[in-house]
Parts: C-alpha cells; structure tokens; sequence
C-alpha cells in the first residue's frame, strides 16, 4: 500500500481572516455543537512514541478508548461547547482540589456527531482547529485522520478521505495531558516519557474553536499583510494552494475595503491568466493607498482585503482584516525612541500570563474583549503575552479598539545540559524538542503576523544563558516569516552592562536581518514595594526609574509586583450565574471570599467597608496608586521608552500583582492610573508626602506634554489644607520644549510647609492667555504629634534600648520593667521574653492587667501572644507572615479611637507607608476573641488575620500588635526635649529627632496605645 505523507497546515480564521460560503467555500464553526467530554482514566500514554510536524499517519498506531469505541459512548459524558478543558470539569474528582493537587493528568476524549453535506464530496474537507493542549489525535468515523502536539497553536487536519456524505459522521478527539505548569515559570521543561516537552500552562482539552471547511481543490490558504515604512503602504503574500496533479490556469482579483465608511473599496486589481503548478505557490503584490486612514491608538482605522481565485474549475474568496501603520526605532539627537507612525510613542504596558476563569486557558470572545477594554480604560497603549503564547480573539479585540501587543510564545527554553546530542538517547531528545519548540514559534507568527496591534516579538522571558546557534537560528527564520517587526532575544533581569551584551540585548530590527547586541536595554525590577513611600521621589534627578542613557531603547519588561486580592464579590457573582461546580478554580473564589465576608461582619468592619467588593477595591487601590505614580516617574523623565507593570491579570495560587482579576474585573478605581497615562497634564511631585506638622515637603513640577505644546505658559500653583486654607498661591513664567520632549521640569524646589494636621492639596494649573491647558495636583498628610492626656506613669520591658531611647527624645518618662509587678497604668512590651511565675494561668503581669491595666505588646509579638494563649487569655491559633511581591498581604482598620489624628478605616495605603511597605515585618495573627482593629490579609489565604487587637482581661486590657512599630523608632535621634509632660513640646524639636518623616504615624499610633491605657 501506497504511503500518504499528511502534512499538518496553518489556517488563521475568526475575523482576521475572513473565508465565505461562496462557489467553492463553505465554512461551519462546529464548536457550539453538542460535544462529549469524557476522561479515560486507565488510557496507556506515558511511553508513547512521539511526532512533530509533518507527520506519516501510516507509521502511527491507532489508539482506541479503553474499552473500545461503543464503550465510550455507553459512559456517563459530560455536554460542553468549545473551548473546554478537562480541568474546568473535573478539577480535583481525584479527591483534592487543593492548589494544584486536582489537576488532571493523561487521555480525554471530545467526541460529537457531525453532519456533513452530500455536496461537499470532490471538495478538499478540513477540520481546522485554533488549538488544542497538549496532544490531539483526530478520529473521524472510528479511524486516525490527523494528530498534532505542537499545543496552542492552529493546525488542519484533511477529512476527505474518511467522511461519509451525505450522512451523520462520528468525530473524536483524543487529547492527551503529559504535565504543564499552573503558574508563571515557564523554564522548567517536563518529561513526557522519554521525551522533553515545552512548558505550557498544564490544562488539557481542545483549547480554541473548530470549523468544517470545504474548498475546491485549487484555494487560498493564507493572506499576509506586511507593513511598510512607507505608512500607507503594503505588501499582500497571497499563499495559493493547488491540489490537483495539474496546472491550473485562472485570475487572482485582490480588492481592498474601508471598514469606517461601511466597506467602501479604495483598491482593486486582477492578475488574469495566472498558472498555478501543483501544490503551495506564494505571490506578493504591493497596494498603495493614497489618504490611506491610519491604525494607531487613538484611531484603530481597518481595512479589509479580499482575494477571489477564479478559474473553470474552482473559485474561492478569502479575506484578511489589517491596518496600515508602521513601527519602528529612531534616533533622536542621540536618543533611541519608539515611534508610531512617526509619532513618538511611550510604551505603557502589562505582562499577562495567559491564564483565564473557568477552563484556565482560553477566553471567550466576551472576556477577550474586557481584556482590551480594561486596558483602555487605564489609559494604557499595550499589553504583552507573557510567557505564553497570546490568544486569537485578544489580538481581534486589539485591532479594533487600538491596544499595541508584544507577544512571547512561552516555553522557548534552551535545556542546556538536559540531553546530549551526542549519545542516540540525546540526539532523540534535542530533535524532538527542538522541532516542537520552533514549529510552535512560527506557527504563533504565521497565525498573527498581519495584526496592525502586534508590534514586537520576544523570544525568551529572562533568560541567563547566552544565545546558542540553535537560537540564532530560530531567532533568523522567525524574522525571515515576519521582518516586519521588531524581534528581541531576551527581556531580562540579570546584570545588563552598559555597553554591548549578546544575552540580553540581542535584537533584530525591521526589515534588517544584522544582529545586535546593543540599543535594546530592558531590565526588570520585578519585585514592588508594598506600597507608594516617599523615597520614589526626592528630585528631579533621583527618583524611582530615572536613568540618564539615551542611545538604547530603554524597556523595564517586569515592574513593581504589589499584590493584592481580586474582586471577591464580583467573581462570586459570576460563579453563581454559572453554577458552582464549573471551573477550576471556582471553589478556591467561594472560600475566599467567605472569610472575608465572614471577618467583617463578625468583626465591626462594615462601617469602613460595607461588603467585600468594597474591601478588595480599596486594596487594589493601593497598587493602583503605586503603579500610577511610577507611571508618572517614566513619563516626566523623557528617556524611558516602555514600562511593563508586574503584572496583569492575577492567578489563582501566585501572581496577585495583576492589576486586574483573572475574570478581567478591575481591581481598583482606574483613574489612579489612567490620569497618569493622559496624554498632557501637570506632573506635581512631592519629595515627602507623609511627616508632622510644622515640617516641610519640596514640590518640584514637570510638563507630561504628548500633545506638542510649546512656548511660554504661566504655572499657577497653591498649597490649600483641608480647611480649604491656601498655605501658598504662586505664579511663574515658564517654558515648554514640546516636539519629542514628552517630559519636562517647569518648576523645582518650592517649599511646602505642613501648617496643619491633615490633607493638604498641592495643584497646579497651566495657562495661555487665561485659558486652561492643563492641571495636576498632588497631597501630603501631616501628622498633629499628640501627646496629650496621656497616663502619669508606665513601663517598658525592652532589652533593645529602642523603646527607652524613642521615650527620651520626645520627655516620657518611663520606668523599665525587668521582672515581678509592674508599676503605673501601662507596660509597653520590645523585645523583652516572657515570664512564668507563680500560677501556670495567673502572673504578675495578668494579675496586674486585671485589676484595671493595660499591657502593650509592640515586638516579639508571637512569642507573647503564645504565652498568653497558654494563660487562656488569648485565642491564638498561629500566625502567618504576610506575602511580599507577586504574592502579596494587605492591612486594613476601622474606625477606632487607636487612630485619632491619623487616617481612619482604610487599607493602608502611602499614608501608612511606615508598616505597610514590603521590607517591614509584615505578620498576622489567627486570634478569635478580643476586638481587631486592625486586619491583615495574605495572597490567596481564605482567612483574615489581626494585626492590631484589643482583648478584654478583668477590668484591664491587652494591646497586641503586629505592627512594626520599632521599625518607626529605631531611626529617631535622641533630642531632649523640654521639661514637662510632652504637650506643649516644640514641634520643630521634634521634627529635628526624626530621619524618616513618614514615621511620625507609627509613632503617634505607640502614643495612641498610652492614651488608651489611661481611659
């Protein structure tokens, strides 16, 4: 018997690349049918053979269900759509749904029953799918017609030979699920058997839409619009297919739409008596198109193009949607920029790893939409896909509302030292995995290359290695398949030089196939701070992202991961529309957010926050206001040409750093980022936002200028407290560059006094003849240092000397504890170990607290509060440290009398810099009696912690905290001050023994903890 060589093929469909039910194409989108989803749990896969593209069927074995094929339509299925996953049904039937314990490992079956016209006989019958994860084998009336494993990405299958027309057709698909990651780390390689496999996201199933396409035997199988510098210019690649054993002979009649004005053709022309020999012939045409509207962002202008192949014997209609637009690189006076049409543009982007509600991996055209829309409504020009490759309807959504993309395809890795070529079992490792790792790259570039949207290619995400020839290779050919864009080797966090560096600046350029190993640096500072501080900022020429280098593209790929929860209430909302048993991390969502729910009404949190929405929007709040003030800092510093916020959407089990939740819900307001993404406004930075009365903050003011202003303007800047007292009104004279100078300082160093406790408002405005052309504002919070009315006399137990020392510079007097009764009406603890005497549930201490006292923990706050748990005095269950970066752990309090003068039932955000910042210690305590009043929470943890407790003891009281209040004492220099009980001190005396400003409210918090000892 005869061999038959199937080569899998690429078909891009959906609305980039239109086809029609005209003459000789019909096309069906059978993923809406009725599928059947079954696991064939004691299916053998492990030791399978294994095949990249292209593949002979003949050499394959037929693998049936276990059971065989009239058992599998006798067990008990489940009814899905398309795309579905495994996981989104049967997450954790092994019986653990925890974490990634629940995951689903081996063989599925999709199966559905397919009509197919007699009509369709003599016609060349596809199923072409946008994807499928990890490994499809195609069965068509019960006999192998295709298989694939190069996951996520499309492929075609010919049916022809295997359908029967006119007739009902069983459709199988065997999905095999070999192993894959649930987080964000895509350069470990798994093990398939013998074989190395490419990281991929680990959920299994046909992970995109399938259609039944017929054609005549002679079609288009491909459009590729390449831009152009010449902006409204194009080159169309039309890739025609001949599938006859003859030549064919016809015309090629190209005819281009406008889709703003309702598909009015600007462009047509007709290649007659074209001869097309046997099988794949590719021809490029060029199209210019005079006034043509151009793609940007602001104005994401559309056409269409069609390609009508007519002969005798065979007619078929293609269509592909594109943009004109062209981007690119320039130098500028010595300084490398991004340019848009030439247009100057900043890059303000988000990485996002590719993971979705519901089935994990694939959106639907409704969230794939939110995605870009949320984007836009941050006043955001990009977004990546981010060690994944990114998803066909995104890209759609894209195009049509103005959003850049720069896509990775995931998993590109170089397993150095996992296989040698050199021995047969090596060799057989390094073939296969490198003929999958490149397939799926130019699979990605095939599929997308023609979206206006998609400007830049990367094909690794921070990796330490240097570029090998196998690199290089891959690396040339991607650029060969699309040079029309920028592709870069590596975005990176290693220690970049200045000067020229092969790993991790390597790049190719548009239109250029030179390698370069230098004008492409991209850093990543991954890891945020917790929270805005005043260090972000201290003067025009040091401040968070400030980087004098021009002549390089300055990119900072990875930025500021500050985690934070997703909108709880709303994704609960969306659960319970879709039933609760649907999803794979659809249990995980309803635990969460009943503790939350759970802890503020129990707890006497809902005046501050009346349902869980409202929490978790103030949480995200504080990324938010983060991620816009650093935006500010790129924009204001005129050299920084892309900023990619750490990160997009937020995982299940780590990355809580998105700025929106997995169900793309916005996890804060958007207008703390978007006013920093508009295109002019008044930039007013604070070097301190935090700090007592009678101190002072420096205001310097930038023009954020993308709508060429330029002359002479005059600043109009106040100072106004909460009051609405002006503290300063001021008017100067001054210049503005405009053109490519996006950022610019008008004004430095005008002093703000904090006259009063309090917000206080510093704004500027900027005018022309009267007219207002633009405006900012910034505030500052300053502290009332309050130590009235606080108890005669207290005790500290603190063996540092930090407590003693911070209690000298501000006159409070206090006697040190060092064991038996203590004396007066408080005992502050430091770090100072607790002691057992006497009763096992009574001590000096408690006895004391009884009769009407108060004891302060403020350090070595577990051990003591184990210690009381063991005098049954606290309910303590254990602590848990907070999250830091990606993963990521939030305070928040209620109203409270602890917090007189300071900021009232809120999450702490940059008022509270002094605890809430990622290099405190950040702990929570499990305490169940007693009053919080101040919470914590930590990344995906379905429970809510005390920071800050109250518990009733006798007629006394136990303050407990968590809080690093030493951390807000230890920088204080001792300055005595005058004699007397600390009420009427001299402010000023104060402000000089501070360092940290900002630590001022920890401090007052201490002094709050006193005065409540007294009452």
């Amino acid at each position: 018997m005869k061999k038959i060589l199937f080569t899998i093929g690429i078909l891009v469909f959906l609305l980039p690349f239109h086809t029609f039910g005209q003459n000789g194409r019909t096309e069906t989108d059978i993923s809406q049918l009725n599928w059947k989803l079954l696991p064939d749990t004691e299916a053998k896969w492990l030791d399978d053979t294994l095949y990249t593209p292209p593949v002979n069927l003949e050499k394959l074995s037929t693998n049936y269900p276990t059971g065989g094929w009239d058992e599998l339509k006798k067990q008990k299925a489940i009814s899905v759509t398309l795309p579905a996953t495994v996981e989104q049904y049967f997450w954790g039937t092994n019986g653990n749904s925890f974490g990634v314990s629940g995951n689903y490992v081996g063989v599925s079956w999709f199966y559905t029953d397919l009509d197919i016209p007699a009509s369709m006989q003599g016609k060349r019958v596809t199923l072409q799918f946008q994807a499928v994860r990890f490994r499809a084998e195609i069965y068509v009336n019960r006999k192998l017609a295709g298989y694939d494993l190069v996951n996520s990405t499309p492929f075609e299958t010919d049916i022809s030979r295997y359908v029967n027309y006119g007739s009902s057709n069983e459709i199988a698909i065997r999905i095999t699920d070999p192993n894959g990651n649930f987080d964000w780390r895509d350069s470990q390689t798994f093990m398939w058997g013998k074989y190395r496999t490419n990281p991929t996201h680990g959920f299994g199933g046909i992970t995109g839409k399938v259609k039944l396409v017929s054609t005549d035997q002679v079609y288009t199988s491909d459009i590729y619009i390449k831009n152009k510098p010449v902006v409204n210019e194009v080159d169309a690649v039309i890739t025609l297919n001949n599938t006859t054993t003859a030549n064919a002979k016809g015309s090629l009649s190209l005819v281009v739409k406008e889709i703003k004005s309702g598909g009015k053709q600007v462009y047509q022309k007709t290649f007659p008596n074209i001869s097309l020999k046997p099988g794949e012939q590719t021809r490029t045409h060029t199209i210019k198109i005079n006034n043509a509207l151009l793609w940007d962002t602001d104005n994401p202008n559309l056409y269409t193009i069609e390609a009508r192949w007519q002969s005798d014997s065979a007619t078929d209609l293609a269509s592909r949607r594109f943009g004109f637009r062209w981007f690119e690189i320039k130098d500028i006076r010595g300084d490398k920029q991004f340019y848009l049409n030439n247009k100057r543009i900043v890059a303000i982007t988000s990485i996002s790893w590719g993971f979705w509600p519901v089935n994990g991996i694939a959106p639907s055209d409704e969230l794939a939409r939110k995605q870009v829309e949320d984007a836009k409504r941050l006043g955001m020009n990009m977004l990546n896909f981010h060690r994944t490759i990114g998803n066909e309807n995104v890209l759609d959504y894209a195009d049509e509302f103005g959003l850049l993309y720069y896509e990775e395809p995931g998993g590109n890795q170089f397993p150095a030292n996992q296989f040698n070529p050199a021995d047969e079992k090596g060799k057989l490792q390094a073939d296969f995995y490198f003929a999958a790792r490149n397939e799926k790259l130019f699979r990605m570039i095939r599929r997308d290359r023609s979206h206006p949207s998609l400007v830049i290619y990367n094909m690794h995400n921070e990796r330490g290695a240097q570029p090998q020839q196998q690199d290089s290779a891959q690396m040339l050919a991607a650029h060969q398949l699309d040079e029309t864009r920028i592709i870069t080797y590596n975005s990176s966090n290693g220690d970049i030089r200045q000067g020229p560096d092969t790993r991790f600046k390597l790049h190719l350029l548009p239109y250029d196939h030179t390698f370069r190993d230098y004008g492409w640096f991209d850093q990543h500072h991954a890891g945020g701070p917790g929270t805005y501080h005043d260090n972000l900022y201290k003067k025009p020429t040091e401040y968070a992202k400030y980087f004098d280098h021009k002549d390089e593209i300055i990119y900072y790929g990875e930025e500021g991961a500050i985690g934070t929860p997703p909108r709880l209430q709303l994704i609960r909302e969306d659960i319970l529309k879709r039933g609760k048993n649907i999803g794979w991390e659809t249990d995980a969502y309803l635990k969460w957010y009943d503790a939350y729910n759970d802890f503020i009404h129990t707890k006497g949190f809902t005046k501050a926050f009346p349902n869980v929405d409202s929490l978790t929007k103030a949480m995200g709040n504080v990324a938010y206001y983060y991620q816009g003030r650093v935006i500010e800092n790129v924009h204001i510093s005129n050299l920084i040409d892309g900023y990619a916020i750490n990160g997009w959407e937020s995982m299940k089990l780590e990355n809580h750093s998105g700025i929106v939740d997995n169900y793309r819900n916005l996890k804060g307001d958007p207008d703390l980022i978007a006013r920093y993404n508009q295109p002019l406004y008044v930039s007013v930075k604070l070097n301190r936002k935090v700090m007592a009365t009678g101190d002072t903050s420096t205001a310097d003011f930038f023009i954020v200028n993308r709508k060429e202003l330029k002359g002479k303007f005059l600043l109009k800047i106040k100072a106004v407290d909460q009051n609405g007292n002006t503290l300063i009104s001021k008017t100067e004279i001054v210049s503005v560059t405009g053109g490519t100078t996006y950022g610019e300082l008008l004004l430095k160093s005008i002093a703000i006094p904090a006259t009063s406790e309090g917000y206080t408002t510093v704004s500027a405005a900027l005018y022309k003849n009267d007219q207002l052309l633009a405006s900012g504002a910034d505030k500052l919070y300053a502290v009332a240092f309050n130590m009235k009315d606080l108890p005669g006399k207290g005790m500290i137990a603190d063996t540092s000397g930090i407590l003693a020392n911070y209690f000298r510079s501000i006159n409070l007097q206090t006697a040190e504890y060092k064991t038996g009764r203590p004396e007066g009406k408080y005992l502050i603890i430091g770090a100072f170990q607790p002691q057992q005497t006497g009763n096992p549930l009574v001590t000096d201490i408690l006895e004391w607290v009884n009769e009407g006292n108060t004891l302060i923990v403020v350090s070595n706050t577990e051990a003591w509060a184990a210690h009381l748990a063991k005098k049954e005095v606290i309910d303590y269950r254990g602590s848990q440290t907070m999250g830091t970066t990606w993963y990521g752990g939030n305070f928040f309090s209620k109203q409270h009398e602890l917090f007189e003068g300071l900021p009232q039932a809120q999450v702490f955000n940059w008022e509270y810099q002094c605890f809430a910042t990622y290099n405190k210690s950040r702990v929570g305590l499990r305490i169940l009696n007693g009053d919080p009043v101040v919470a914590a929470v930590s990344d995906h943890k379905p429970e809510v912690y005390s920071a800050l407790s109250i518990i009733p003891h006798g007629r006394g009281k136990i303050i407990i905290s968590t809080l690093d209040i030493f951390s807000c004492l230890k920088d204080v220099k001792v300055n005595r001050l005058p004699e007397g009980d600390g009420e009427n001190a001299s402010m000023s005396t104060f402000n000089n023994a501070q360092t940290n400003k900002a630590n001022v409210v920890g401090q007052q918090l201490l002094i709050n903890m006193i005065r409540l000892a007294g009452k």
